[in-house]
């Protein structure tokens, strides 16, 4: 019986394994009979499949029914084989030109890269998703030639400043965004995962298209779609740790004293601390030590694409969480994404579709980069005597007795307070501790689309109607504290803010393409209306009944204490009308010509619309005969563009004057006056106010050489930004705010290269690209009667930021040095020419100014420009290699020629602040040093209160090992032995190593905007080791 089971088994598995083979393959290059691995290899006609491995290998079960396979592979001509009774076959792809010719989008098309005329630089989603990054912006940095990417802090969740082609206007100068068709504010909320491309449209003929939106250029973002008879599931993420990349040398305990009884000494001043301070001092507090923690980093992204006949989609979650390198606990970000992209044939002629998405974002922060409370700054300029906690009875006792209670820790612990450190300078955790606050975001951004293909061949009408809106709620919270004598807070405060906004855009484009012969015609005509609405409320209440965080509302202030609330509202329109014609014949010549008329609420109504117009040709060498079979040169194009680009970026009726209300009216006379609530003018109208314009010319070129296996790209360019929109300066005595004109011109040059070098050999492949570009920025003309105007003031309004004709925008505005007064008779020499009627005279050790103006006085009218916080140089250079499984890359990045300044010193506190060791390297004797001057309590020669080159401003330039990552993919035999397409584990590290000569917390980091440049304490970059997963199935 056993014997006639086992039979029987025996011959039904016989059966089943007739019914099914397994067949084997090698699919390799047509022309090279090289391996191509990635081949997508399935049964025609069902989702049944596999992929190639590494040695172009693949294997698959088939049933007898299955006789046909399909192999597909980009940049290769799909290739159907009948296999029949086959249990092997080898397979040759051929080349697809068409298909290699790699398509960018230009604004409202896509185009083939070979035929493209403008400056636009394109980045796929690989290089996106290569480099982790806290969002799609940072993507950008390092890849793209002339586009300057710079994090305004290190903060989680902080923001991106990109300028494309230098700093153009004093006000806004940054790009316009569009996400699969629909004009936004940002990208900081897209998850990078989600994108397929981006493309940035660096010169003004390419912008054009986009009007008056398009003078800072334009950022094109493409989302993923979901692709025909192709479903697939998708997950990638990581988790890391971050920590510090440096801590900034400052001085320990011991230094600390022995520099302060110097300075005191050669101030003439009691020496604060004695022989046995210095002996016998037991405290020594590195408190970037204590403010510095390893933080979490995390992304997770799962996606599910795919398609009929028909219908495609793509859908994706994303979550990507942040805590900061300080106060891990109160400085975090969190960002949680959703995202559907769907589209549908309806019939033969009518197809529609949406994209969509939603994010939530929630943050936390910390005070940073300013010179009233940041805590990094707090850090580096508290002394190291105090210790963090206070552990003296006698002190704690003083500290339970003051009527504002010191700062405590959780468990009750009082944080120490200096007996030196003064006014905003305080004992960084405790301000730590004292903080509270969060930040919520909500936004959903979103469009529908009905395209006709009207059965005329090349005619397109299309219709999109998108959506952008969003609210956000703040709350923050001071609790009573004492830091020290001058810094406290003697009554509580909670301000709760909450604003809404929201963008509608309703755009029709009529597109239509004709080739006759050798002649290819495309003509592109449109309209775009766009509508912006927000607004906000804000309150705010002191002296709450109950302290504490969970009790931090407006309503649980007491009454008769100080409150307030604030509110508006604000709104825009635009109405634009576009067109865009573009010939080539045999794609060897090629011209484009677009044209928009833009109109603008914003201005009155004699300069309401602007007409920007751009030219754009190309010819293609290559394709002359004398070109044609050249083995080294496969691709040359010269490029030439012209185009005028507009900025409506100022705030709503800015031709119209503004009224407020204000407590200040007087009434009565001068002997018995009362001030009274009332309405007043706060800002004066200018009814001609009109278009700020950008002209610019582009020349570039595109080269392959050896079969694309080296590529080349040159821009040179000249823009001229014009009618600069901005303030107009008034006299105090008017009382009212000065109106918005058109201040000026700015001019903005320079270079862009990018080459390219990619080698396959065998089992090994190897990609470099670099790039670099030069701006050089300068201000042609201001319409004020010196020619200049003013930024912020800083180092008690001795030196200051600054906009004049002939200098970058901005530059800093200080004194030049020459050196330091090395003895007696210099210092002579020097007060008898300079000095001479001045009590204050220098003394050896003193920094040398130099008369600028020859007049033999120094003093403010001897300021000049003494560098700019703008990067001229910008460089970036990406290294990947594949062999066998493993894959490596390496992404180094910099700019060079700006300056910063090391704001990290007050001249206010030159008594009692911590000092960096680099100041060790004082003057401290006859040719002892020219890096320093004397370190004195009294500073007659003003050495640290003037702004100057010497002390304050360092170069910014750095090179950063951004990201360097190592991979490695399991074989495709054995991923699909359990089930999967691809599994792909990697480790990584961003900002592995950094040069620079800036001696700063980071060189990199700054305000954004135009007034910018200025280091207090900014939250530096972090250093990151993460580990990763990408899985498909």
């Amino acid at each position: 019986m056993k014997k006639l089971l086992f039979l029987s088994l025996l011959l039904i598995s016989n059966i089943a394994f007739s019914q099914s083979r397994m067949i084997t393959g090698t699919v390799v290059d047509g022309s090279q009979n090289a391996p191509i691995p990635g081949v997508s290899v399935k049964v025609k006609g069902i989702t049944k499949g596999t992929i190639t491995d590494l040695g172009g290998n693949f294997s698959l079960l088939l049933e007898p029914s299955e006789t046909e396979l399909v192999f597909t592979f980009i940049g290769y001509k799909d290739k159907t084989v009948y296999i029949g009774t086959q249990t092997s076959v080898n397979v040759r792809l051929d080349e697809d030109v068409e298909q290699l010719d790699e398509v960018v989008v230009v604004g409202y098309q896509v185009q083939k890269k070979s035929v493209v005329t403008g400056a636009i630089a394109s980045v796929k989603s690989e290089d996106i998703t290569q480099v982790p990054v806290q969002n799609a912006a940072q993507s950008l940095q390092g890849k793209t030639p002339g586009v300057l990417v710079t994090p305004v802090s290190g903060q989680p969740g902080a923001g991106i400043d990109i300028r494309v082609r230098g700093t153009g206007s004093n006000g806004d100068n940054t790009p316009l965004y569009v996400v699969d068709g629909i004009q936004i504010d940002n990208i900081n909320f897209l998850n990078p995962s989600d994108i397929e491309s981006i493309e940035v449209l660096k010169d003004a003929a390419s912008s054009a298209i986009y009007g008056s939106r398009g003078a800072n250029g334009v950022v094109l973002v493409t989302t993923k779609k979901g692709k025909e008879g192709v479903t697939s599931v998708s997950y990638d993420g990581y988790y890391g740790v971050q920590e510090a990349w440096r801590n900034v040398p400052v001085m320990n305990a011991q230094q600390y004293m022995a520099f302060h009884n110097e300075g005191a000494e050669n101030g003439g001043a009691l020496m604060p601390f004695t022989e046995n301070d210095i002996l016998n001092n037991t405290v020594d507090t590195d408190w970037q030590g204590e403010i510095f923690e390893p933080a979490p980093i995390q992304s997770h992204n799962l996606q599910f694409s795919g398609g009929t006949g028909k219908s495609s989609f793509m859908t994706s979650i994303g979550y990507f969480g942040q805590q900061g390198i300080v106060a891990p606990e109160k400085s975090k970000f969190e960002r949680f994404t959703v995202r559907l992209n769907a589209s549908h044939k309806l019939s033969e002629y009518f197809k529609m579709g949406t994209n969509m998405s939603f994010v939530r974002e929630e943050s936390q922060g910390i005070n940073e980069n300013n010179q009233f409370g940041s805590v990094l700054q707090n850090a580096l300029l508290h002394d190291p005597l105090t210790p963090v906690l206070e552990s003296d009875p006698a002190k704690i006792e003083e500290y339970e007795n003051m009527d504002i209670l010191p700062v405590k820790n959780s468990n009750g612990d009082f944080y120490g307070i200096s007996d030196r450190s003064l006014r905003e300078i305080v004992n960084p955790l405790a301000r730590i501790e004292n903080t509270y606050g969060n930040n919520k975001n909500n936004k959903f951004i979103g469009n529908m689309f009905l395209e006709l293909t009207p059965g005329i061949e090349g005619l397109s009408i299309k219709t999109d109607l998108g959506v952008d809106v969003g609210n956000w709620y703040g709350r923050s919270y001071s609790p009573e504290a004492f830091f020290n004598n001058v810094t406290y807070a003697d009554v509580s405060r909670v301000n709760q803010n909450h604003g809404t906004y929201t963008t509608l855009q309703w755009e029709n484009v009529i597109s239509y393409a004709k080739k006759i012969n050798d002649h290819k015609l495309s003509i592109l005509v449109g309209n775009t209306v766009r509508t912006w609405e927000s607004e906000d409320n804000n309150a705010a209440r002191t002296g709450l009944q109950i302290n504490g965080w969970e009790y931090a509302w407006v309503n649980n202030g007491t009454a008769d204490r100080t409150q307030g609330t604030s509110g508006g509202m604000a709104k825009h329109g635009l109405v634009s009308y576009f067109g865009k014609a573009s010939y080539d014949y045999k794609e060897k010549y090629l011209l484009s010509v677009i044209a928009r008329y833009d109109g603008s609420s914003r201005f009155g109504a004699d300069n309401k619309f602007g007409f920007f117009p751009s030219v754009q040709a190309g010819w293609i060498l290559s394709q002359e005969n004398f070109l044609m079979y050249n083995e080294t040169v496969n691709f040359l194009k010269l490029r030439a563009s012209w185009g005028r680009v507009g900025n409506e970026r100022i705030g709503d009726f800015g031709y119209l004057e503004l009224f407020d209300q204000t407590p200040w009216y007087s009434y009565g006379s001068s002997e018995n006056q009362s001030l009274n609530p009332g309405f007043g003018i706060t800002r004066m109208p200018n009814p001609g106010l009109k278009w700020e314009t950008a002209e610019e010319i582009n020349l570039g070129i595109d080269a392959g050489f050896f079969n694309d296996h080296i590529t080349a790209s040159l821009d040179l360019y000249s823009r001229e930004r014009k009618d600069l929109l901005g303030t107009k300066p008034v006299p105090a005595f008017t009382g009212v705010g000065g109106p918005i004109f058109n201040l000026g011109t700015v001019s903005n040059k320079g270079v862009e290269v990018a080459l390219t070098y990619s080698k396959r050999s065998g089992e090994l492949t190897f990609d470099i690209t670099g790039n670099f570009a030069y701006n050089d920025n300068k201000m042609v003309e201001v319409a004020n009667e010196d020619g200049r105007f003013s930024g912020p003031s800083m180092h008690s309004g001795e030196g200051q930021l600054m906009i004049q004709e002939g200098h970058a925008m901005p530059f800093y505005f200080g004194w030049k040095t020459d050196g330091i007064l090395q003895n007696q008779a210099e210092a002579d020499a020097y007060n008898e020419q300079f000095n001479k009627d001045n009590n204050d005279k220098a003394v050896p050790g003193d920094i040398r100014f130099v008369d600028l103006n020859g007049d033999n006085v120094i003093d403010n009218d001897d300021r000049t420009d003494i560098g700019s916080p703008v990067h001229s140089w910008m460089y970036g250079l990406n290294i990947r290699m594949e062999y066998k499984g493993f894959d490596f890359a390496m992404f180094w990045q910099g700019q060079a020629g700006g300056k910063l300044i090391n704001g990290n010193q007050r001249i206010d506190l030159t008594k009692s602040q911590n000092y960096p060791t680099r100041y060790l390297d004082r003057w401290t004797g006859e040719n002892s040093t020219n890096s320093f001057p004397i370190f004195s309590y009294e500073d007659n020669n003003r050495n640290f209160i003037r702004l100057n080159d010497m002390v304050h401003v360092e170069d910014a330039s750095y090179l950063r090992l951004r990201n360097i990552q190592l991979g490695y993919t399991l074989p495709q035999h054995i991923t699909t032995a359990i089930g999967m397409n691809k599994l792909r584990v990697y480790a990584s590290a961003n900002n592995l190593l950094t040069f620079t000569q800036y001696s700063g917390m980071d060189p990199e980091v700054g305000h954004g905007g135009i007034w910018t440049g200025y280091d207090y304490g900014s939250y530096p970059q972090a250093k990151s080791y993460l580990l990763g997963l990408n899985i498909s199935f």
